[in-house]
């Protein structure tokens, strides 16, 4: 076994010991004593569950909105967080690969259950759901169905607030149809439907939802980087059917969007995909749905939809 191994295993192993200690009952607090705590991994999520439980739950987020969600590694901090968590809200689908090894520390300690999106829209039979794309928070009608999952875990977790959070969820829940209205009406009326993705596949769910056809460099995985015939393909595209724009997503550099411009005198355009947040996001506060609204309107100048 190589020493890289032996130093990955002692790392999980001493990770299962701090999480059972944090966990045990003789440190938690006695049940009823404080507010439901609602532990999430990434920014859509945290908002999503705060819009559901407002002041009557805790909602903490892992992973800080301005970091690399493809690249996180836990900190003691960040087992102390999860150990704490009455309930742990995912995405699934390989994003979060840190958890799988920690769920059975977990899971021996007690503590949390997971509600991990993908898996539970899989169960729901969710007929849009993407082969090995984690990216489903960009689908507001998969929004939706967890918005009403999380009200179902609420309720059993806190009876008593129980109307409380369905009052909230079915206001959460019509704001999310009205954001997907809003998309579904301006961009059915694009000159153009082809999406140019400048980098990986982020934007698929956001795409063929409303009839747009996305096209990226390389796959959801953000590891998988495009080779030389694939932009070349790309700006062949760009040229033969006369698309005006090209997009990429606001946490990465622009190059490849800005070399497509560059060979082609195309425009580009960033997107957020609701996660990596700029610093100018960050400083202005924005909630997810203003991050959408914003890219709604970007795509409308964008794609010649007014």
């Amino acid at each position: 076994m190589s020493s890289h191994n032996v130093f990955n295993l002692i790392r999980i192993f001493a990770a299962s010991i701090l999480i059972t200690t944090l966990a045990s009952p003789s440190l938690l607090l006695a049940a009823g004593s404080a507010r439901p705590v609602l532990v999430t991994t990434i920014f859509p999520l945290t908002e999503l569950a705060r819009g559901v439980v407002g002041q009557r739950a805790e909602v903490r987020q892992v992973i800080p909105p301005s970091a690399e969600i493809h690249h996180f590694q836990l900190t003691p901090s960040d087992l102390k967080l999860l150990a704490e968590a009455d309930l742990v809200i995912a995405v699934g689908g390989g994003l979060e690969p840190w958890l799988v090894k920690l769920e059975k520390s977990l899971r021996k300690a007690q503590t949390a259950r997971t509600l991990r999106f993908i898996d539970y829209l899989r169960s729901a039979d969710y007929r849009a759901l993407r082969q090995d794309d984690p990216h489903v928070w960009l689908d507001f009608e998969a929004d939706r169905i967890l918005v009403g999952r999380l009200v179902e875990e609420l309720c059993a977790l806190d009876p008593e607030g129980e109307e409380y959070y369905r009052e909230r969820g079915r206001a959460l829940s019509a704001e999310l149809s009205a954001l997907d209205a809003r998309f579904r009406q301006e961009l059915g009326r694009c000159a153009g439907k082809e999406m140019i993705i400048a980098g990986h596949q982020a934007f698929a769910y956001l795409a063929t939802r409303y009839g747009l056809v996305p096209v990226s460099l390389s796959g959801p995985q953000p590891e998988a980087q495009p080779g030389a015939r694939r932009l070349q393909d790309i700006i062949r595209l760009v040229r033969e059917k006369n698309i005006g724009a090209v997009f990429y997503e606001s946490s990465e550099p622009p190059a490849y969007a800005s070399t497509i411009a560059l060979e082609t005198g195309v425009r580009f355009y960033s997107l957020s995909a609701g996660v990596n947040l700029t610093r100018d996001q960050l400083q202005e506060n924005k909630s997810f749905l203003e991050l959408m609204a914003d890219n709604l309107q970007i795509l409308k100048k964008a794609l010649g939809c007014e």
